[in-house]
């Protein structure tokens, strides 16, 4: 038994030494795994490090061409889809006057424009920028937005010297308005609007190989010409300096020759392009205003769906020889407003399931359901229409909706102008109903005066909410900003001759006769 017991007390005496020395290892395990992961987070940082020193010469060579050579202002925003080398300066400097005016040789696209070369420091520069909505067409510059907006802003601080700069070009696109944003930075501007996305698909211009490229290669392109290293690359190194389209000194629109509407047709990819140049070169222009640190507002460009159908429709090339003799047949239908509404919005759902990019099938519906109030489905049509339009004269939704997105995304002020020109329903009640009222404009998108003093007022009310002028004092009296405004407006008004109001009517009806691709050509007789 003795022995037993002693044999039990040598095998627990052993169990016991192997618990503990298994304990002990497990310890040591232990610890030697937590010395190798803090050894491992100790050097997290050794990898990082060697990026960063293989960068460092690059950042160093880059930072040096920036401070000892840097890029010429007007190669800030490149455009990596067309040549704009050509385009000239609009401002030239009057030593007589010592001012800056816009010569008599650019009269064709602007109006009389100028401004002191030594600016006042209690003077409040603001330059307006875009195409002839901007310029006040089919009248001018005293009637544009931009005089309203400056006597608002004169009613709310009668102290202060306000020039306000009219820089609208007639049919000038945002490429071309890019040019003169690097321009008007040199001149001192307190702030800075666009008005711009109608004038995109007016002129000429091939992307070749762009066409081919996606969204990502074209922003790559358009990010490499910001950096400095690869600019001084190319102005040593490169064979050519020209890019794909090559633009002329002035406007060369389609629709300014005889014929020029023939020159449009179906092109989807060619409107993708374009509407993708644009938001490339207006994120450009936003990106180099702020990096001026200009204050920059952004207009929403809007136009006439109700009133205004498409200037072209083309049908698609590959509709069979039947379904175009069946689309005939409907079209007819759509067209006869003899017949009941219902009959004749039956046609034109046929019609558009036979091509549903029939940019006439759209607006015929779009016109009836916005009679009946149906204003949603409206809406849906008449934008179609307007965005199929085979000759896009209208700032397409995408391009607006380019606007809205990269005015959002930097924070800067928006004038929705749709909204603003939104207070009438189809049957002329006052109640909102998501389309610009046909009132506001004069033609397919030009506003009307009315229009233009609402979008002015929009803007300096704008300007004063967002304290652009926090040094002087607020207006408090709102009774008494709308006494002054009024006086001011009717004052502005009384300048106009009848002259004036008849040289816009004629500038009018030579602006449909231009969009109706009807340049060069003899009146066609009124038979009704």
């Amino acid at each position: 038994m003795s022995l037993g017991i002693k044999a039990d007390h040598r095998i627990m005496d052993s169990t016991e030494n192997v618990v503990e020395q298994t304990g002990s290892g497990s310890v040591a395990d232990s610890d030697k795994d937590r010395s190798s992961t803090s050894a491992r987070q100790g050097r997290w940082w050794m990898p990082l490090a060697t990026v960063c020193m293989a960068l460092l010469p690059f950042a160093i060579l880059e930072t040096s061409l920036r401070f000892f050579d840097p890029q010429p202002i007007n190669d800030l925003a490149v455009d990596p889809y067309v040549d704009l080398q050509l385009l000239q300066p609009l401002f030239q400097l009057d030593t007589f006057s010592n001012e800056w005016k816009i010569p008599a040789h650019r009269m064709n696209f602007f109006r009389p424009a100028a401004f002191p070369a030594n600016k006042n420091e209690a003077t409040k520069r603001i330059f307006i920028l875009g195409g002839s909505t901007v310029q006040g067409r089919p009248f001018s510059t005293e009637t544009a937005f931009p005089i309203w907006m400056e006597m608002r802003l004169r009613a709310a601080f009668p102290e202060t010297d306000f020039e306000v700069v009219n820089v609208g070009g007639i049919s000038y696109a945002s490429y071309r308005v890019s040019k003169l944003v690097s321009e008007v930075l040199k001149h001192e501007p307190d702030a800075i609007v666009l008005y711009t996305g109608h004038n995109e698909f007016l002129e000429d211009r091939e992307y070749g190989a762009l066409l081919n490229a996606g969204r990502i290669q074209t922003w790559l392109t358009s990010m490499a010409s910001n950096i400095r290293m690869v600019s001084w690359l190319q102005e040593r190194f490169s064979t050519t300096t020209t890019p794909t389209a090559k633009m002329p000194t002035e406007v060369d629109a389609r629709l300014d020759h005889v014929g020029g509407l023939e020159k449009y047709h179906r092109d989807p990819k060619w409107k993708d392009r374009v509407e993708e140049h644009f938001e490339t070169v207006f994120l450009a222009m936003v990106h180099q205003i702020k990096n001026a640190k200009i204050p920059l507002w952004v207009c929403v460009p809007t136009c006439d769906l109700v009133n205004t159908p498409p200037f072209k429709v083309e049908l698609s090339n590959e509709l069979s020889l039947k379904q175009r003799k069946e689309w005939q047949t409907l079209w007819k239908i759509a067209n006869d407003n003899q017949l009941p509404a219902q009959q004749r919005l039956i046609a034109c759902d046929h019609c558009l399931s036979i091509d549903p990019l029939d940019a006439g099938a759209q607006y015929i519906a779009g016109r009836l359901l916005y009679e009946q109030g149906r204003i949603m489905a409206a809406t849906e049509h008449l934008s179609s229409a307007k965005d199929h339009d085979v000759c896009p004269l209208r700032a397409t939704t995408a391009i607006e909706q380019a606007v809205v997105r990269i005015a959002t995304q930097q924070n800067i002020p928006i004038i929705r102008t749709p909204n603003l020109f939104d207070q009438r329903d189809a049957n002329g009640n006052r109640i909102p109903d998501g389309i610009a009222d046909p009132e506001f404009f004069v033609d397919h998108l030009h506003p009307s005066i009315r229009g233009h003093q609402i979008l002015g007022k929009a803007v300096a009310d704008s300007m004063i909410q967002k304290d652009l002028f926090a040094e002087l004092p607020r207006p408090q009296d709102a009774l008494l900003l709308e006494r002054r405004s009024e006086a001011l407006t009717q004052q502005q008004l009384a300048t106009l001759s009848e002259a004036y109001y008849g040289r816009g009517k004629q500038r009018l009806e030579g602006l449909r006769r231009w969009a109706a691709g009807r340049t060069g050509q003899t009146p066609e007789v009124n038979k009704d």
